[in-house]
Parts: structure tokens; C-alpha cells; sequence
């Protein structure tokens, strides 16, 4: 009796030690836990800090202040992790290798990660944002291992509880049946009070068993949102993690069904289906929904759902984890704006331009009938006024132009609007677009373009100035057979109409007509061609003849570019020097011309001596006149073949050299360097005799219209008179250009013209038929 009552009295005792052990054991694993918990918390504030450093939104000493903090609460973490497991250590009995292989693997990254936050806040102290950005792009990089070891460790510790409990059920286990030996013992020799005992002990023991298996399944203390719920959806229990973010105590919510007391109206189906679809096949489901809190307001919660079994493998429910990812949601949300959205204007973007000619193409094809329209918008002067206010006042501009083409779209202009956003869009530089969505008919969208081109056509205020530019609009109207078409052949086809609008005068805006395209592939055919003419050596030079007058002796030649085309033959300037100033080769034409032509021209005064032309006259385009290298090449070309300065006479029309400082500047260095200047096509530019004399010009070529009409008209005879006297009291040399008949000849040396030049006197030459024209001159 009372050895059985001592056995008891030990059993006892040792229950109760082993209680408090095991009391112990379980607060080391749900800390051990929490702070494992903890650490993957640190890696995905770090993350989300080296992401906004990267992105440029950190900068701030308190932006530097969250991550010193961050870094020194994973340090300070860390070693209450070791201290942890240096005291389960002493209170376990057993080896844990995967723990210890988990938190070896985990020093490991966390050192990496810890380095490269410490070399981030330094930058970051210092703000040095260059380096702070690559050493954040560094960081992202060992965000994702980090995350890795982090979550190994969670694991390796969870399991390691869960074995733990395993071990420590079973010890219990034992201990129980030793209790019921004893206590059978007992129950012999005193029944009621033995079994009085047993029954508490036996509903101890159970209570405490089945807080050991909650505990190893479920972490009350971990940072992240833990929710029990039963097989059908309602909530059974949630942690204190919970209660503070969502505002919702366990009591408010216990027994309710997670998708009727949490879930946002505004999840779409799709964000809540996983849901459903686990509650209906009892299996796993991650997903990310967004969560009502009680107070207002709403957060993003990425949710792992897994279910829970019995040991017979009957369904009890649900535990599910849920993680706070409103400001990853919320920067995804500003990247996806970004991406679709012009940073200095605020219209979407080209990327967003094409989106929503995609929605009005699908809405084509699934509703016969629907149309839609097209505008493709580019300013007028714009690079000019760009280049000569000054960049950031450009910018200005374009924010001021975008503002009015919104201003200028109506409510009752049908114009689309879907999803909110604007269907004016700028697709770069200039160039914008407005999609009208309804519009079948050219005359509704006329309607419309014409009140962008009032409307923008009205003068700017940029920093204090009056500034003026007026728009080319392209139309495309897309009705019948929309559905074929995609947004690169709508974009295509408005710009081509939008270019034939510039063709047409500008400020206006024209229809896409096929004709349209057809015109713009045979010039980019010409261009194609043009590329290759350069290199393959089909451009050549031909010489007209100068001649004084009165007599028709030679004086000079005019060097005129030709073009033999493999398939079309010889091309005049008329068939290509269009093109060749749209695409950029004008530049490189003029130079070989100028080359070419001096290099001839220094052979014949070589070869011919005296029977050489005297004068060489070489055309000068637009682009040549705008580089300030200019003068230097010219100097240089000259100098190659040995020519003095005085021999080569440049070409220029009247429209540039009156148009502007730049040109003018360089024609006065052209000047000074000693070679003469032309004026040519005098009479159809902008400048009248009274300004003749600010032009730094020699000679002044009086243009052929006025030629081909000087015996019938009046008034172009004494124009070309006056021009001729004003030439000659400025000193000025006068050629008569286009002279076909002999009493054009007659007329200009009444007139009292220096020289003239003409099929009367000559075609344009190839080098060698002309030197043996002129041989053939001086033998006779």
C-alpha cells in the first residue's frame, strides 16, 4: 500500500517536473518560431527598402533610420535565436542536425544580407544615390536567398516542434500507462478516490495533449495573420497578429464565415475563387484577396490555405497564413501607371495608345456596325521653336499643347473613355493621338479636327513669350473591316495622311486614302535607292554652262547632280533631292557634289590652261548651310586641289539666306574664307530689292519664271529691270537663268544682265562631253 502510494507520489512528481518541462520546451518553440517568423519579416522589409531605393524613393535620413533599424532588430533577433536554441539545447534531449544544417545554411545568407544592408545605409547616410541604387540592385539580389534560408530555418524549427511534441506525447503516453498500472493498483485498495484521481488526470492529460498538437500547428505569436477555421469556412480561432492589423477581435469574428466577414466587394471573382475551390476539394490554395478592416480602409493579404486532418484522416478544416502585401500591391499598381503613362504630359503613353486601338479593334469585331476614328497630331515649327527657346521651355509647350487637346474633346464627341482613360495620348516629341470611339462618318470627325487645329493654332505664353504653332492632323477612319486591321496599320496609315497634311501647307489636317500610301512607299523606295546610290557611285555631276552677255562666251559652269538609277534611268534633282532632304542625305549629296565638281574643275585649269572655265558655281542645300563645319570643309576641299577661294562661287536660295542668324553667320564666314556667294532664284522667296543689300552675296541669279515670261509680261520686264539696277549700284553681279530662245538673249542684254545660263546655250554636261565642247569651241 504504501509502496504503491510512493510510486504514485514519484509518478506524480514526475509528471509534474516533466509539465513544466514540457511547458518550457513549448514557450522555447513558439518564440524560436516567432522569430524565425521575424527574420523572413526582416528579409521582406529589406527587400521592399532596396526596391524603393532602386525605384529612387529613398533619400530621407528617416527612409536611412527604417533600415539601420531593420538591420540592428534582425541582429538583435538573431542572437535571441541562438540563446534560444542554446536552452532547448539544455532542456531536449536529443540532436536536432536539420536544425542546426537550416540555421548553418541561414548564417550563411544573412551574413550576405546583413553586409549588403550595411553597405545600402552607409550610401544612404551619405546620400550617395548612385552608388545607394546599385548597391540596392546588389541587395534585391540576396533578398531572394535570403527569403530562402529564412523560411528553411520557420520550417526546420516547425518540424522540429512537431517531433518534439511527437516525443513528448509519447513520454506522456508512458507515463500514462505507468499512472494506470499504479492507479489499478490503487483502485484494488481504495476504488472511489484512485478513480476520482485517474478521471482528473486522464481529462489533464488530454487537454494538454491536444494544446501540444495546436501549438505545433498553429504559432499565436508569429507577425504574420493566422486564422483556424472549420471545414465549412468559419473562423474557430486567430492570433493576436489578427486583431491588429484587420481591427477585428476573435470574439467579433469567431464563428463567422471568412468571405462574409472579410473579404472585400471589390476582390474580383478570380481573386476568390481559390478560396471556394479549397473549401469545396479540402486542398491547398494560395492566393492574394483583399481584406475589409473594421475601422475602414482595406489591406492585400497573400494567403497560404492549408487544410487540417485528424489522425484518422478526417477533415477538421482550415489554418491559413496570411501576409501583408499592400505596399508590394500598391508599388506594383504605380510601376503598371508608370508604364502606361507620359512622365511630362500625363496622357498615356504610346504603349497605352496601342492597348486602346486593340479594345476598339475587338470591340469591331464583336459588334458589326461600330467604328471609331483615328487622329495623329504633330505640331508644326516645333523642333524650330524647341531649338530656339530651349528644351525645358519646349517641354513646357508640349504640357501646354496636351492640355488643350484635352480641353478641346467633349463629352459629346463620343470620345472613348474606358476604364478611365483619356484617349488622347502622346506618343513622343510631338506627336500625339486621340481615338474617337462611335465615329463612322469622315464628317463627324472633321467636325472635331477642326477644333483642334482653332484651338491649337491659338498663340502660347511660355515663361512671359508669345509662341505660335499651328498642328497637322492625319485621319483614319475605321469602319467597315476594322476588325482587320491592327493598331502599327492604323498608326501607319494616320501619320502617312498626317505627312501629306505638312505636304498640303500644314495647319490642316487630311484623310488616309490607299493613294497616300502608295506615294509613301515609292518614296521610300527612292530612299532605300538613295542609300545606296551614295556608295555604289550612281550620283554623278554635270556642268552647265555661264555665259556673258552680250556675246555668249563662257565664263563659268554650274555644277548640277544627277542621279543614274539602275532601273529608271537618269534622274534629275527633281526625282530625289525631296527625299534627300526628309531622310537626312542632303548633307552628304551636297558635300559630293562640292568634291566632285572641284576636283574636275582643278583637272581642267590643269589640262586646259587658259580654255578652262573660270568660275565654278556649286548649290548649297539647307542641311550644309546649318553646320558650322561648313566653312572648314569647304576651306579644306579647296585646299586638296589646289584652288584659290575667289574661283568657286556657292549657290544659295533666297528663301535661307534670309532666313535666320545661323545661316547668315556662316555665310559671312564663308565670305571671309574668300569664296563668292550667289543668290539664287532671286524673286520667289521672301525678300524684296530694298533688302538686297544686307545679304552677303556677289551676284544674284534671277529666276527662269521670271525669264520665261519677260517678252509678254510687263510687269515681270520691269521687275527683272529693277532687279538688275539694284544689283548693279550694290555692286552686285546679275545672271538671267532659264534663257531658251534667242530673244530672251536679246532682251536680258537690253536689260543690260551681266550673264545667262540656259539651254540656249548649252545642256547640262558630263565632265568629258563638255571639255570636248569646249575643245571643239576654240578650234573654231
Amino acid at each position: 500500500m504504501w509502496f504503491t502510494f510512493a510510486t504514485l507520489v514519484a509518478l506524480a512528481g514526475f509528471q509534474s517536473w516533466y509539465n513544466g518541462r514540457l511547458e518550457r520546451v513549448r514557450a522555447l518553440d513558439a518564440e524560436l518560431i516567432g522569430l524565425a517568423g521575424a527574420q523572413r519579416g526582416f528579409c521582406q522589409q529589406v527587400g521592399r527598402l532596396a526596391a524603393m531605393v532602386a525605384g529612387g524613393g529613398m533619400t530621407g535620413t528617416v527612409d536611412t533610420a527604417l533600415l539601420s533599424e531593420a538591420i540592428d532588430r534582425s541582429r538583435s533577433t538573431e542572437l535571441r535565436i541562438e540563446a534560444l536554441l542554446a536552452a532547448q539545447q539544455t532542456l531536449s534531449w536529443h540532436d536536432e542536425d536539420e536544425v542546426a544544417t537550416a540555421l548553418a545554411r541561414w548564417h550563411v545568407v544573412r551574413e550576405r544580407l546583413w553586409y549588403r544592408a550595411d553597405t545600402l545605409d552607409w550610401h544612404l547616410a551619405r546620400r550617395d544615390a548612385d552608388n545607394a541604387t546599385r548597391v540596392a540592385e546588389t541587395l534585391q539580389e540576396e533578398v531572394e536567398p535570403a527569403l530562402a534560408g529564412a523560411d528553411l530555418l520557420y520550417r526546420r524549427l516547425h518540424e522540429a516542434s512537431l517531433e518534439r511534441s511527437a516525443r513528448q506525447s509519447s513520454v506522456l503516453q508512458w507515463g500514462v500507462g505507468m499512472t494506470l498500472l499504479v492507479l489499478a493498483a490503487v483502485v484494488l485498495l481504495v476504488a472511489a478516490p484512485t478513480m476520482r484521481a485517474l478521471r482528473e488526470q486522464l481529462q489533464r492529460l488530454a487537454v494538454q495533449t491536444r494544446e501540444l498538437k495546436r501549438l505545433a500547428l498553429v504559432v499565436s505569436r508569429t507577425d504574420n495573420v493566422v486564422v483556424v477555421t472549420d471545414p465549412g469556412g468559419r473562423i474557430e480561432w486567430v492570433n493576436d497578429a489578427f486583431t491588429r492589423i484587420t481591427g477585428w477581435s476573435a470574439d467579433e469574428v469567431r464563428g463567422r464565415a471568412v468571405d462574409g466577414a472579410l473579404h472585400s466587394p471589390r476582390n474580383a471573382s478570380a481573386d476568390v475563387a481559390p478560396f471556394h475551390e479549397a473549401l469545396r476539394s479540402q486542398r491547398p490554395a494560395r492566393f492574394e484577396v483583399l481584406t475589409r478592416r473594421k475601422h475602414g480602409g482595406e489591406v492585400w493579404f497573400a494567403i497560404d490555405m492549408q487544410p487540417l486532418f485528424d489522425e484518422d484522416s478526417s477533415h477538421r478544416g482550415f489554418v491559413s497564413l496570411a501576409t501583408d502585401v499592400t505596399a508590394r500591391r500598391e508599388l506594383g499598381e504605380r510601376l503598371r501607371l508608370a508604364a502606361s503613362t507620359d512622365a511630362l504630359t500625363g496622357l498615356p503613353n504610346r504603349a497605352a495608345a496601342i492597348q486602346r486601338l486593340e479594345r476598339a479593334i475587338d470591340h469591331a469585331r464583336r459588334n458589326p456596325g461600330y467604328g471609331f476614328a483615328l487622329l495623329f497630331m504633330d505640331f508644326d515649327r516645333f523642333k524650330q521653336i524647341n531649338d530656339t527657346l530651349g528644351h525645358s521651355e519646349g517641354d513646357e509647350l508640349l504640357k501646354q499643347m496636351a492640355r488643350r487637346i484635352e480641353l478641346a474633346l467633349r463629352p459629346g464627341d463620343a470620345v472613348a473613355r474606358a476604364g478611365g482613360e483619356h484617349t488622347a495620348a502622346r506618343l513622343g516629341g510631338d506627336e500625339f493621338i486621340v481615338v474617337l470611339d462611335g465615329v463612322c462618318r469622315v464628317e463627324d470627325a472633321r467636325a472635331i479636327t477642326d477644333r483642334l487645329l482653332r484651338d491649337l493654332a491659338e498663340p502660347y505664353t511660355i515663361n512671359g513669350r508669345w509662341v505660335q504653332s499651328s498642328v497637322s492632323i492625319g485621319v483614319v477612319v475605321a469602319a467597315a473591316g476594322a476588325e482587320s486591321r491592327t493598331p502599327d496599320d492604323l498608326l501607319r496609315d494616320a501619320d502617312t495622311a498626317m505627312y501629306e497634311a505638312k505636304r498640303a501647307g500644314r495647319d490642316c489636317c487630311m484623310v488616309f486614302d490607299p493613294a497616300m500610301h502608295e506615294r509613301v512607299s515609292q518614296q521610300l523606295q527612292i530612299e532605300n535607292d538613295l542609300r545606296r546610290a551614295l556608295p555604289e557611285g550612281e550620283l554623278f555631276v554635270v556642268y552647265q554652262p555661264i555665259v556673258a552677255l552680250p556675246g555668249g562666251r563662257a565664263t563659268g559652269v554650274e555644277a548640277l547632280v544627277r542621279w543614274r538609277h539602275p532601273t529608271r534611268g537618269v534622274l534629275t534633282p527633281g526625282g530625289f533631292i525631296g527625299v534627300a532632304e526628309e531622310v537626312g542625305l542632303i548633307d552628304a549629296i551636297g558635300e559630293h557634289v562640292l568634291r566632285e565638281s572641284c576636283a574636275c574643275f582643278a583637272d581642267w585649269r590643269a589640262r586646259l590652261g587658259s580654255r578652262a572655265p573660270r568660275q565654278l558655281n556649286v548649290n548649297l542645300s539647307r542641311a550644309q548651310l546649318r553646320s558650322p563645319a561648313l566653312p572648314e570643309l569647304v576651306g579644306a576641299i579647296l585646299a586638296e586641289h589646289g584652288l584659290p577661294p575667289q574661283v568657286l562661287q556657292l549657290e544659295v536660295t533666297e528663301s535661307l539666306a534670309a532666313q535666320d542668324e545661323v545661316v547668315q553667320a556662316t555665310l559671312r564666314q564663308l565670305k571671309q574664307l574668300g569664296v563668292r556667294l550667289a543668290l539664287d532664284d532671286f524673286g520667289t522667296g521672301y525678300s524684296s530689292l530694298a533688302c538686297l543689300h544686307l545679304l552677303p552675296v556677289d551676284t544674284v541669279k534671277i529666276d527662269r519664271s521670271f525669264i520665261a515670261h519677260a517678252e509678254t509680261i510687263e510687269y515681270h520686264r520691269v521687275l527683272i529691270e529693277a532687279t538688275i539696277r539694284v544689283a548693279q549700284s550694290l555692286d552686285m553681279a546679275t545672271v538671267a537663268e532659264g534663257i531658251e530662245t534667242a530673244g530672251q538673249a536679246a532682251l536680258m542684254t537690253r536689260l543690260r544682265c551681266d550673264y545667262g545660263q540656259g539651254w540656249l546655250y548649252g545642256r547640262p554636261l558630263e565632265a568629258a562631253a563638255l571639255e570636248r565642247r569646249i575643245a571643239e569651241t576654240h578650234a573654231a
